[in-house]
């Protein structure tokens, strides 16, 4: 009778524990996981009971990359993302991302940005507009000869950024019978919408000469260096005739640039060429070589140039192969904008350094401010005054003009830098 008191009691007590583990296995801790990013996954583990296990637990949200920016660009401009950027709470990835500014209108950017350990794209809607009016290529003077027929309306030096075509219109009147000056207003405008009037004093002259006067006058090459240092030279073309360029070495001309031809209605190879070329190196003079351009068609351009650097032959060459298109004072004949004519050094240039030479392009103080994309290139700079005040970047300076020994004739005058 005990023996089955016992057995019961033993019964009654395994099934109380069976209850009590079931019980500690229910309140036992529970794990969660959760998802971070798209293709990146990280666990989280926490502890709960069973009453807390009973609410889901919320996924955090990403955050998203926020980019606020500049949605207007200039046409032919060289912004870069971050330029346009203004605000963001990412990390861009191509900062320097260079935006295609080459057409007028809406335009789609994809940016790559990184936020919270996690890259993505995003993309941008920018409006690339043209806002620059014409310009006047003379500046605000303007020089017509006397007894001339005056008709500032197909005067032909004005050009635009993007527009071939632009506009003039003017209000004022010049009598062109007798020397005088008169103020004019001039109205430049084109196809955007862009305009820019402005007052312009037209003088009428006895002679109107193309020949830049040098402010500076005539100087002798000894004179020269004592101003301007060692590093001085000339540039020469037929025009200098027969040249002992022994003498010139002499006279401690360190350089000399020698016309290799122009195109001006036909290709014209300079007489002297690749005479003054040989004869330069000959005389230890560093030598390098410029071609006179009237082209308005890069696939021309680059047919020139390639006939300079054939004809060379193999030559070396110490010093660069420049570009010179001069003009301007024409420029509208040649159904150019501005973004055209840069278009035309950069051909000269590829085909020059395809070659392996150096390229360069030369122009004057005005026109460098004026027409040429400068940022980058290499610079030959024509001002003729004594100290020049053109504040973009050149390695060669055209100063005015001179006489050396070994030339019969005047002579270009150059600093090199």
């Amino acid at each position: 009778m005990r023996k089955d008191v016992f057995v019961l009691a033993a019964a009654l007590l395994l099934v109380s524990c069976g209850t009590d583990i079931e019980t500690a296995s229910v309140n036992k801790a529970v794990t969660t996981t959760a998802a971070t990013t798209t293709g990146v996954t990280s666990s989280v583990t926490q502890t709960t009971t069973a009453a807390e296990s009973s609410a889901a637990v919320p996924e955090e949200k990403e955050q998203e990359p926020v980019l606020k920016y500049n949605n207007e660009i200039e046409v032919f401009s060289k912004a870069t993302l971050s330029e346009i950027v203004t605000e963001t709470n990412a990390k861009l990835l191509e900062p320097d991302m260079l935006i295609d500014t080459s057409e007028i209108g809406e335009k789609k950017i994809t940016a790559k940005v990184s936020l919270d350990g996690r890259e993505t794209e995003t993309e941008l809607t920018v409006n690339i507009v043209d806002k620059t009016p014409p310009v006047l290529l003379t500046g605000d003077y303007i020089t017509v000869a006397q007894g001339s027929a005056y008709d500032l309306s197909g005067f032909g030096a004005y050009a635009d950024n993007c527009d071939p075509y632009p506009t003039l219109s003017v209000n004022g009147s010049v009598d062109t019978s007798s020397p005088g000056t008169y103020s004019v207003d001039i109205t430049l405008s084109d196809s955007s919408g862009n305009s820019d009037t402005r007052t312009v004093t037209v003088e009428v002259a006895g002679q109107v000469s193309s020949f830049i006067q040098p402010d500076n006058g005539t100087m002798t090459f000894a004179d020269y260096r004592a101003r301007y240092g060692e590093n001085v030279g000339i540039d020469v073309s037929a025009w200098q005739g027969s040249i002992d360029f022994q003498s010139v070495a002499s006279e401690g001309c360190r350089f000399a640039m020698v016309r290799a031809g122009r195109c001006t209605g036909g290709l014209y190879v300079d007489d002297y060429f690749l005479t003054n070329v040989d004869n330069a190196n000959e005389a230890g003079i560093d030598c390098g070589v410029y071609f006179y351009s009237s082209d308005n068609d890069p696939d021309e351009v680059r047919e020139h140039a390639r006939w300079v650097v054939n004809s060379l032959n193999g030559r070396k060459l110490s010093m660069p192969i420049a570009f010179d298109w001069e003009d301007f004072g024409n420029f509208r004949s040649y159904a150019m904008s501005l973004h055209d004519l840069n278009d035309l050094y950069k051909a000269f240039r590829e085909e020059v350094e395809a070659a392996g030479y150096d390229a360069m392009l030369y122009g004057s103080k005005n026109f460098l401010n004026s027409a040429w994309d400068t940022d980058g290139e290499n610079v030959w700079l024509a001002h003729y005054v004594d100290q020049t005040d053109y504040s973009g970047q050149y390695s060669l300076w055209q100063t005015g003009i001179g006489r050396i020994s070994g030339i019969d004739a005047d002579v270009d005058l150059n600093v090199r830098f």
